[in-house]
C-alpha cells in the first residue's frame, strides 16, 4: 500500500509556476556521453510518471536499454550514504560516532580513530583517495584490497592535517564507512543493500555478485578500442561496487523524491540533508547538491576500468536522469556540463568591451581547494580554464563578466579587490578563487598554427598520434592511450607541453613552412613524421 501511494504521489504531483527546464532529448544526450567512443551508452529521464529513453552505440547496433547492465561505480557511495542515514535515522549510529568508538579493535592506535562519520561521509576526514597513489596500484589497491588487509594498513596511514579538513574526495573514506556499517550490522555490506535498499524498491538488477542471466546482460566494457575487465571489489565494496540498470537508477531517484512519505521513509529526506560545503556546492550523506534551496539538483557520477555513469535529481519537475555508458573514456564531464548549462543556463547575449579592460584580467586564479583557474588573452578574446580542461573562448555578457554558455559556465571578476578575485559559478554552484602572483605559464596559440599541425604522426616503433585542434590548444592522442590536450609554451612557437606528464611535442616544418613531423620530448627525443597529407 505504501509503495502505491508513493507511486501515485510522483504522478499526480502539483505543477509548479516556473517549472525546471526540461531535459535534453535522452538520444542526442546517449550520442554525446559516448563521444564517439567503442562500446554503447543508454540515457533514461523521467519527469513525473512519465520516461523517456535513449542509446548510442559504436558500432552501431540495437540496445535494450531497459536491460542492459553497467558498473555505476561511485554512485555506490549514495546507497552507503542512505544505510548510514538509515542507521542514523534509528538511532542506531551518530554522526559525531569517531571509528575508535565503534570499531575500537580495528582502529585503535591508528591515525583514523579519531575521525568521524561525518567526516567520512562528506570527504572532510582528510584522507587519500586511495592507500596508494594514483595510478595502477590504486586501481589494484581498489579491486582487490580485503578488510583485513585495510585494517593492517591503518597504522601507517598519514592524514593531510587536522580533521575535518577542507572536502577532499575520497574512495577511502567511503571503503571505510562501508566497512563500519557491515561490521555494525553483521552483514556484508552487499547485503545490506539488497535487503535494505534494493528488494524494498524492486531493483532486482542493482547487485554487486551478478548471476549468470546478469552477467549476460553487462554490457562489453571498453577503455578506448581495448576491451576492459570488470572491476570487483572487497574492502572498497561501499565506495563503488555496483552494478546495476538505467532503470533501477531511475526508480531508486523516484523513491528519494517521494521523501518521508515514499517507501525509503524519513532516511530519505536523511540523505538529501546538506552536511557542508564541497567543491562549490553543498553534499549530504555522500550525495553532491548543487543549486539553491529552491532549486536543487543532487547528483553523483561513476568511473570504473570500462563504465562511466551519471546519475541526477531535481526534485522541481520530479526528474531522474540516469546516463550510463560502457567505455572509460566516454565523455562524462561533457555530458554533465552540458546538462547543467540546460538546467541553469546563463546569459549567451554579448555585449561590447574595450580591449583595454580586457588585459587585467588576465592572470591564475586559485580556489580555496586548489582547484587552478587560468586566464589569458589572445587577439582580444578572453580565454579561460579551470582545473585540468582546456582552454575555451568567453563572452562577454555584462561589466567583468563572461560567460561560456554550452557549459553554464559564468566567470565574474573583480579587479578591485586585493588580490583580484574571480567568482565561477556553474549549475548552481559557486567557486571563488583569488589572483596569484605567478605567471600563467602558457599561451593561446595562433589559429593557423594550431591548424597547421592537425593530422596523424607515426613514431619508429609503429605507435601513432592523432592530433586536433581546440580553440585554445591541442588535443594529442598516442595509440589507444587517452586523448589529453598539450598546451602551447609562451614565446616559443610550435612548442607543447603536456600536465598529466613529463613530456612535450615539437612540430617540425619543412622549408616551405608546412609540419611534417613532430619529436616528442619523453626520455629522449622521439621523432614522428607525418603521414597523412599535409594541409
Amino acid at each position: 500500500m505504501r509503495l502505491r501511494a508513493w507511486w501515485l504521489a510522483l504522478c499526480t504531483g502539483a505543477v509548479l509556476a516556473q517549472p525546471l527546464p526540461e531535459l535534453p532529448d535522452p538520444d542526442r544526450l546517449a550520442g554525446q556521453l559516448l563521444g564517439g567512443e567503442r562500446g554503447a551508452a543508454v540515457v533514461a529521464v523521467a519527469r513525473g510518471a512519465q520516461v523517456l529513453r535513449g542509446s548510442a552505440s559504436q558500432p552501431a547496433r540495437a540496445i535494450d536499454a531497459d536491460h542492459a547492465l553497467f558498473e555505476i561505480g561511485s554512485v555506490s557511495k549514495v546507497f552507503t550514504g542512505l544505510l548510514l542515514a538509515q542507521a542514523v535515522e534509528r538511532g542506531e549510529l551518530s554522526l559525531d560516532d569517531t571509528l575508535g568508538q565503534r570499531l575500537p579493535r580495528q582502529t585503535q592506535g591508528t591515525p583514523v580513530a579519531a575521525l568521524t562519520l561525518r567526516q567520512l561521509v562528506t570527504h572532510s576526514a582528510c584522507l587519500p583517495r586511495t592507500l596508494a597513489a594514483d595510478g595502477p596500484d590504486a586501481v589494484a589497491e581498489i579491486r582487490t584490497l580485503t578488510p583485513t588487509q585495510l585494517w593492517d594498513a591503518l597504522p601507517q596511514l598519514v592524514l593531510a592535517g587536522q580533521p575535518p579538513c577542507a572536502p577532499r574526495y575520497s574512495n577511502l573514506g567511503m571503503a571505510l564507512l562501508g566497512n563500519l556499517l557491515a561490521l555494525h550490522h553483521g552483514q556484508p555490506w552487499e547485503t545490506l543493500v539488497r535487503e535494505r535498499i534494493a528488494v524494498p524498491l524492486g531493483l532486482h538488477d542493482t547487485v554487486q555478485t551478478l548471476d549468470a542471466t546478469q552477467r549476460a546482460r553487462m554490457l562489453p566494457a571498453f577503455e578506448g578500442e581495448a576491451a576492459a575487465p570488470l572491476w570487483d571489489m572487497d574492502a572498497y565494496a561501499g565506495a563503488g561496487a555496483l552494478r546495476s540498470s538505467t532503470a533501477d537508477l531511475l526508480r531508486f531517484g523516484q523513491a528519494l523524491l517521494a521523501g518521508r512519505e515514499g517507501p525509503l521513509g524519513p532516511a530519505a529526506e536523511r540523505l538529501l540533508t546538506p552536511l557542508g560545503r564541497y567543491a562549490g556546492g553543498e553534499i549530504g550523506y555522500g550525495i553532491l547538491i548543487l543549486g539553491p534551496p529552491e532549486r536543487r539538483v543532487y547528483l553523483h557520477d561513476g568511473l570504473t576500468g570500462g563504465y562511466r555513469t551519471l546519475w541526477m535529481l531535481m526534485p522541481e519537475g520530479r526528474q531522474v536522469l540516469a546516463a550510463s555508458a560502457s567505455n572509460a573514456r566516454a565523455a562524462l564531464p561533457t555530458l554533465r556540463g552540458r546538462v547543467l548549462a540546460a538546467l541553469f543556463p546563463v546569459p549567451s547575449e554579448p555585449v561590447a568591451v574595450a580591449p583595454a579592460e580586457l588585459a587585467p584580467l588576465v592572470g591564475e586564479y586559485r580556489s580555496g581547494d586548489g582547484t587552478p583557474f587560468r586566464v589569458l588573452l589572445h587577439e582580444g578574446q578572453l580565454y579561460a580554464r579551470g582545473g585540468r580542461l582546456g582552454f575555451a573562448p568567453l563572452v562577454p555578457v555584462g561589466a567583468g563578466r563572461f560567460a561560456r554558455p554550452e557549459r553554464g559556465l559564468l566567470f565574474q571578476f573583480d579587479t578591485q579587490a586585493e588580490p583580484a578575485q574571480l567568482r565561477v559559478q556553474q549549475g548552481g554552484s559557486e567557486q571563488r578563487a583569488l589572483r596569484s602572483a605567478g605567471a600563467v605559464g602558457m599561451a593561446i596559440p595562433a589559429q593557423s598554427d594550431l591548424a597547421d599541425a592537425v593530422g596523424r604522426y607515426r613514431l619508429g616503433n609503429g605507435a601513432e598520434f592523432s592530433i586536433r585542434a581546440e580553440p585554445g590548444q591541442l588535443i594529442a592522442r598516442l595509440g589507444q592511450q587517452p586523448a589529453f590536450p598539450v598546451f602551447a609554451r609562451p614565446g616559443q612557437r610550435d612548442r607543447y607541453f603536456y600536465e598529466v606528464v613529463p613530456a612535450e611535442l615539437q612540430f617540425v616544418r619543412d622549408a616551405d613552412g608546412r609540419i611534417d613531423a613532430l619529436v616528442l620530448h619523453q626520455n629522449g627525443e622521439h621523432r614522428a613524421e607525418r603521414i597523412d597529407a599535409i594541409p
